[in-house]
């Protein structure tokens, strides 16, 4: 990411506070719910917004976001315990919780407009499973069976349980059983792999789209994964269907394929 381009939108802040402006989350009505797109292209995509959430203090950060009609909340972290007070097994969260970035202990969860899970940044090693909570699996994946009762869902994980993502929902959507099951599990699994590398030297980056504000099923899931030693990475798109799409099967394979040659085996 180019220093002129982390400098430009903390030029921007500072002029609104200089002229007496809100920076405040949540106040500014021109705000579009695609805001979090529009703040990820402007700091250089997931990599750069994750770049400024570690480089920054919690309140240039929030005064960042806040131009944006973002929040940004830091939430003490212990033990799991305290990740689930957010995460807390709701189909849509309330609206004290959206339009927000949640940091727990330095991984960051977006909880859309709708009250819904929408991206998950996490820098791995250290890979350290977390407790699954089934009874909340099990719930997501019987919401998105209602709203879809033609398809089979489970509740699948942005970040998997075995590389150190929640248990709850914040970390949990309506996915595609046979895809949870299949090529993204083999992700998640090679992703286990990276246990060897310098800490932190692998970025994680997942979001996920919705047809419109009322579903609860998401219609896409996307994966950056990032060297962050050598700045390569490999992009992937899938859809949530069986095996993530007509190109699901090759895509996984060139995640797989990518982290194999990064010292991830």
């Amino acid at each position: 990411m180019s220093l002129l381009s982390r400098v430009l939108p903390l030029l921007a802040v500072g002029l609104a506070v200089l002229s007496g402006c809100s920076v405040s989350a949540g106040t500014d009505p021109d705000v579009s719910a695609d805001s979090v797109t529009q703040l990820e292209r402007d700091y250089g995509g997931a990599d750069g917004l994750r770049d400024f959430f570690d480089e920054n203090p919690t309140e240039v950060i929030q005064q960042a976001l806040g131009s944006y009609g973002i929040g940004y909340v830091v939430h003490p972290y212990q033990t799991e315990t305290d990740a689930q007070l957010i995460s807390d097994c709701v189909k849509y969260f309330p609206s004290s919780d959206r339009n927000i970035w949640h940091n727990f202990n330095g991984e960051f969860y977006f909880i859309d407009t709708a009250g819904r899970p929408s991206r998950a940044y996490a820098d791995l090693p250290p890979i350290v499973a977390q407790a699954r909570i089934s009874a909340c699996q099990t719930s997501i994946g019987q919401w998105g069976d209602a709203e879809d009762p033609s398809n089979d869902y489970d509740g699948g994980h942005l970040i998997g349980s075995q590389l150190g993502g929640w248990g709850g929902r914040a970390n949990i959507v309506p996915q595609d059983a046979n895809f949870n099951r299949g090529n993204w599990a083999q992700l998640e699994n090679a992703m286990a792999l990276c246990g060897n590398l310098p800490a932190g030297g692998m970025r994680y980056s997942i979001s996920v789209g919705y047809a419109n504000t009322s579903a609860l099923v998401p219609s896409t899931f996307g994966m950056v994964i990032t060297n962050k030693a050598t700045s390569s990475s490999v992009t992937m798109a899938f859809t949530n269907v069986d095996g993530g799409g007509t190109n699901g099967t090759a895509t996984r394979g060139r995640g797989v394929t990518f982290l194999t040659s990064n010292g991830c085996r």
